[in-house]
């Protein structure tokens, strides 16, 4: 799940502008491959809105509109297989072509503020999903779960949402807007970089201590390959498990190093924001001493841990997105899919 805080409508006007006079029933075509993806947009928030990017359209494609006041909620439908929760008031579906990433962005307007998220998407042939976007006290919560139909009933597996951006549309349009170039690198102004950041971590920001116990590592890895041939009931050569413990091995350090990741993450982009920055805005937000004025040092670093907060996460989202599509790719190669439906998909 993707959480993000309300932002002002006068932070999204750009967004709000570009994305007006969308339709009931949306501008999206669906996908016509007779193996497309499937996906249901589900939303109780007001005037939520679903749209598609790529390096073709950077325009968009809206889906249609649900709890608008004063239209009806879209009635599109894709025809899947695994019905909505029972629950459901307002929702969509529609086709997607299997293989092309995308850029979604899902999208709410209660008249005074907006709230948004986005993320990057590769739907794969024949797929179910059901993506989720409510409103919780001052955050809309974002969901992407992939669907299946068993004899038991309907399965929704939950898949993490990870943000990379469109860089192909890079300045063409006031969503993706280009940014300023870097000025010269000097002695002064590298100084007034380190300072800067340095400044600005707190202790939540540094990587943990690497402890790891690879006696424990290794006996909780046996433990969970015992539950997984237990799970499958039927016999996979020893290839097959020497790899899938590789794989638990490579999410474990990744999982490990990923505090260490999102603080190098941090460290760059906030490096990248300050070298388009001329000298004097530097000395601004690098006080010489605490009799100097420091809002703007304050605001600039408040910013900067919020966007700790979402590389962390997407950080997190990156490294379990990585995981599933190792193990898919694994159960595929060996027929897991074909003879246990709680097989690794991607």
């Amino acid at each position: 799940m993707v959480d993000f805080h309300f932002r002002t409508l006068g932070a999204m006007t750009a967004l709000a502008v570009l994305l007006s006079g969308c339709s009931v029933n949306g501008s999206y075509p669906d996908a016509r491959e007779p193996d497309a993806a499937k996906l249901r947009f589900i939303s109780g928030a007001t005037n939520a809105t679903l749209f598609f990017f790529d390096a073709d359209h950077c325009d968009g494609f809206t889906t249609g509109t649900l709890n608008n006041l004063l239209l009806a909620n879209t009635k599109r439908r894709a025809n899947m297989t695994v019905a909505p929760p029972a629950d459901t008031e307002a929702y969509l579906e529609v086709k997607l072509t299997p293989g092309k990433e995308v850029f979604a962005l899902v999208n709410t307007n209660n008249g005074s503020s907006v709230c948004t998220s986005a993320f990057n998407f590769t739907p794969q042939n024949n797929s179910e999903y059901e993506l989720g976007f409510n409103i919780i006290g001052d955050q809309c919560h974002t969901s992407l779960k992939r669907l299946q139909q068993t004899n038991t009933g309907a399965v929704r597996s939950s898949i993490p949402l990870v943000e990379k951006g469109l860089p192909a549309c890079a300045g063409r349009n006031a969503l993706f807007r280009k940014s300023a170039n870097a000025m010269p690198d000097t002695p002064e102004r590298v100084a007034l970089f380190e300072q800067i950041i340095a400044d600005s971590l707190t202790a939540q920001m540094k990587p943990d201590a690497d402890t790891v116990d690879l006696k424990l590592r290794a006996q909780n890895l046996d433990r969970l390959i015992a539950e997984r041939q237990k799970q499958i009931g039927f016999s996979l050569p020893d290839a097959y498990w020497a790899e899938y413990r590789q794989h638990l091995n490579t999410f474990t350090d990744e999982a490990t190093g990923s505090k260490a990741k999102a603080l190098e993450l941090y460290k760059g982009e906030y490096r990248s924001r300050l070298q388009r920055l001329d000298t004097a805005a530097l000395k601004e937000l690098a006080p010489a001493d605490e009799s100097q004025v420091v809002t703007k040092a304050l605001e600039a670093n408040n910013v900067m841990l919020q966007y700790y907060y979402t590389i962390s996460k997407q950080v997190r989202a990156q490294s379990m997105s990585d995981q599933l599509a190792r193990m898919a790719d694994l159960d595929r190669r060996y027929a897991v899919c074909e003879r246990y439906s709680g097989c690794w998909k991607n």
